[in-house]
């Protein structure tokens, strides 16, 4: 975490942090808690304490709204104020671009200048990846501590140590997480530090975890909360160090999140290093899809303009086609239909699967973002896994499922998928709660 932990104590008996980035103290914040969650995990005793409001149900029996009452008087009043200055207008719901920006985003690829402190290799140095090791796959966790823990453990990468400290326990093992961490749940940070911790301690057995930024990341570097539970904004005061007399105020958690989610805060540069889109072995991973003419824009220039725009970059701009329209990366639904309305659909779709999968050199695609009824599954012989199976509490509460992928056996062979399912795991068909589409 680029941070050092001093473990003999300052002020007030609490450890101290020399340098280090903003993940380093927040890891301080989660060490001096001595509470645990439900996961048997360390959790900061302020945080996670407010009842999903999604999982609290209206006269009529439908989830109640995520932002109810003021919540939401004061989030309208703020994103119209949002838009009437913003400088460059941001996608909010995948079907407008961005005022004044060009359909092809070409100004990402120049170079630009990194804010001081910042700076790092380009991703796309690293979306290409060979490896001998075993790789998981997780889909959207939206803000569920406690899924996340689980899907972790079925995987077979974490146990939790007698005082309560994430361990890594997967050995050369890949983590691949396909985005939207944020929304719909009350710890969104601690779910990122989570898999911060475990990515350090995984290098240094030869494994790695990579994360994928969805569209619900995208939403809040744009400041678009409107899937933003109450938990997740009192997660946001606390972790930005508002005192307790301010965290419960609306506008305080409002202020505390625009400043940690806008392009350049400190859960922005987090994010920045995460990936649009990332091939490992003859694998392709993204949130949403990747259609042709994604290939053809080019995989790595599409992850280096997200990071750009997310690290606040000198001249950076929101990346239309990753994030600007229904067919970009991150909202793409293509490959995702449980039921196409023909066989003539279907076959357009895997026709175009089978073009980008072609020209990329790989198998299959792994995506999630659209919630599977039925769990983690394969369509076009194979070529697609969808593996959003809404675990989250705010979505279907489904149980957790994820897919392991082994590498090829040799030189043009296909890697090789089955879907790890935890005790428990759902057969038939759950009803997805209304309007929850990803």
């Amino acid at each position: 975490l680029s941070g050092e932990v001093l473990h003999d104590s300052g002020e007030g008996g609490q450890p101290r942090v020399r340098g280090g980035t903003f993940a380093a103290r927040l890891a301080v914040k989660m060490k001096s808690a001595p509470r645990r969650g439900p996961t048997g995990l360390r959790a900061h005793p302020d945080l996670g304490r407010t009842r999903p409001p999604c999982r609290r149900a209206n006269a009529q029996g439908r989830p109640a709204s995520l932002l109810e009452g003021r919540f939401a008087r004061e989030a309208a009043r703020f994103h119209a104020s949002r838009r009437r200055s913003a400088e460059r207008a941001c996608t909010s719901n995948g079907n407008e671009r961005a005022s004044g920006e060009s359909g092809s985003a070409s100004g990402g690829s120049s170079p630009q200048k990194t804010k001081a402190g910042s700076s790092s290799a380009p991703l796309s140095q690293s979306t290409f990846i060979k490896t001998d090791s075993r790789v998981v796959a997780i889909g959207d966790l939206h803000g569920d501590l406690q899924k996340t823990v689980a899907a972790l453990k079925l995987a077979g990468v974490l146990s939790v140590s007698p005082d309560g400290a994430p361990v890594w326990c997967g050995g050369d093992t890949v983590i691949v997480q396909l985005g939207d961490i944020l929304d719909r749940g009350d710890h969104e940070i601690q779910i990122l530090h989570l898999f911060l911790r475990l990515k350090e301690q995984a290098k240094l057995r030869g494994g790695d975890v990579f994360l994928l930024n969805g569209n619900h990341e995208s939403l809040n570097i744009c400041g678009d909360f409107r899937y933003v539970t109450s938990g997740g904004f009192l997660e946001s005061a606390r972790v930005a160090g508002l005192p307790p007399e301010m965290a419960g105020r609306f506008q305080a958690q409002l202020k505390a999140r625009v400043a940690l989610f806008a392009p350049g805060g400190p859960i922005a540069q987090e994010l920045a290093n995460s990936y649009v889109a990332l091939q490992i072995n003859d694998t392709v991973f993204a949130h949403g899809g990747i259609m042709p003419h994604h290939v053809d824009y080019g995989l790595g220039r599409l992850n280096d303009e997200m990071s750009g725009w997310m690290r606040g970059e000198e001249g950076a701009r929101s990346p239309i086609v990753a994030m600007g329209s229904p067919d970009s990366v991150l909202w793409c639904r293509e490959y995702s239909r449980e039921q196409w309305n023909t066989q003539v659909d279907r076959g357009r779709s895997c026709a175009l699967l089978t073009k980008v999968l072609s020209e990329l050199g790989a198998n299959q695609m792994v995506v999630g973002h659209t919630p599977q009824e039925r769990g983690c599954n394969a369509e076009c012989d194979g070529k697609i896994w969808r593996i959003d199976v809404g675990m989250s509490s705010g979505v279907c509460n489904a149980a957790a499922q994820v897919i392991e992928i082994q590498p090829p056996a040799e030189e043009g062979a296909r890697s090789q998928i089955r879907v790890l399912r935890a005790e428990g795991a759902y057969e038939a068909p759950l009803s997805r709660r209304k309007g929850m589409t990803g």
